[in-house]
């Protein structure tokens, strides 16, 4: 979280700085309309809110994004299985989250654009079993002699909606602000099946849950600076829960930070590098059919923290007539610090994809 707070304050003293230099600008140099540079766009393929579009202009896109998770920390020191032991009955081998996202964008003015996500998760985690753990625990289905157990979740997660609007478009300079809405559309009443050893028909952990449960707000801000070949962006965003949902829980609020710098090594092809930062509270409240000391992700004190992460990107326009309006992204991600809360599996390196079409 000193991170993410560092983060904080020198956004707000450079934006302090520059809407003071802004001020004594002569208006006449100053363009009507923030326009969206998809042309030669060297967005990350992770970073989903960057610029505005033209009125009237769509663009759509698919985009994967692949996240796996394994080991156990305790704040930033490793745990070995025989520690979580002492007070759980299973312990997590590894987690696995798979989702693809398709948004849509459409500019209402040059300076107002929309944009809306569906998402479809696929959720699956290993588990081993402590093997004196007693055989009639209340909602455990011991009939298998086996020690591991897996479970798995999958399907349409939470609806977002944002209306982005350029404020600002001096020279090389844009000044972009975003207000979101995530609708609970994703389902947290999922359970394992018949056959799932620690939850058969009882309702799966958190992580597990396709949705929050709770109408949430998505506040961003987004700084970029273009010149020549090179491309500099800062942004810092926010996700507000509004109350506790329908089981008994809230989430808990999280904020992002993403600083990225992007060079065009040719006019359809460029890199790009990015630091992100990531801080999130626990989960508040809880499910009262789960019982906390089945395993890590049963118990709402083992979520939220804080992380760092690095991610090498590349982007790719296409020249041919049939794919013109086409371009690719990829983005490779790894962590570099992680301080969590409770005790929670490791997040190992990520992937980005992205496929967009601008019409």
């Amino acid at each position: 979280m000193k991170f993410i707070l560092l983060r904080v304050v020198l956004v707000v003293c450079f934006f302090g700085q520059f809407n003071s230099t802004y001020s004594q600008l002569d208006s006449s140099a100053i363009s009507c309309s923030i326009h969206c540079v998809c042309s030669n766009d060297p967005t990350p393929a992770g970073v989903m809110i960057s610029h505005v579009h033209k009125k009237k202009e769509w663009m759509t896109s698919y985009r994967y994004m692949s996240m796996g998770m394994s080991d156990i920390l305790k704040g930033t020191e490793s745990v070995n299985q025989n520690e979580v032991f002492v007070n759980y009955l299973m312990v997590p081998d590894k987690m696995r989250m798979d989702m693809h996202m398709f948004m849509g964008m459409y500019g209402i003015t040059d300076r107002l654009t929309t944009m809306f996500m569906f998402n479809y998760m696929i959720n699956t985690m290993e588990m081993s079993m402590f093997p004196t753990a007693t055989m009639n625990m209340p909602g455990m289905n011991m009939n298998s002699s086996s020690t591991s157990s897996s479970v798995s979740s999958m399907g349409i997660s939470d609806f977002k909606f944002h209306l982005m609007y350029g404020l600002i478009d001096q020279d090389n300079h844009q000044l972009l602000l975003s207000a979101g809405v995530c609708l609970p559309i994703g389902s947290i009443q999922l359970k394992g099946m018949s056959d799932d050893m620690m939850y058969s028909n009882n309702r799966l952990p958190y992580a597990m849950q396709l949705g929050s449960g709770t109408v949430d707000f998505l506040p961003c801000v987004n700084y970029l600076f273009k010149k020549n070949k090179m491309t500099f962006s800062s942004q810092l965003s926010a996700n507000v829960r509004s109350t506790t949902n329908s089981i008994g829980y809230n989430l808990g609020n999280g904020v992002v930070s993403n600083t990225w710098f992007a060079y065009n090594w040719l006019e359809n092809l460029s890199s790009s590098i990015r630091l992100e930062g990531v801080g999130s509270t626990s989960i508040r409240g809880y499910d009262k059919t789960l019982y906390a000391f089945n395993e890590l992700s049963a118990n709402p004190v083992n979520y939220g923290g804080t992380k760092i992460n690095v991610l090498i990107g590349s982007s790719y326009k296409f020249k041919s007539r049939l794919l013109k309006r086409n371009r690719l992204c990829l983005e490779y991600g790894i962590p570099i610090y992680q301080k969590l809360n409770g005790m929670q599996m490791k997040t190992h390196p990520s992937l980005f994809t992205s496929w967009s079409i601008t019409l």
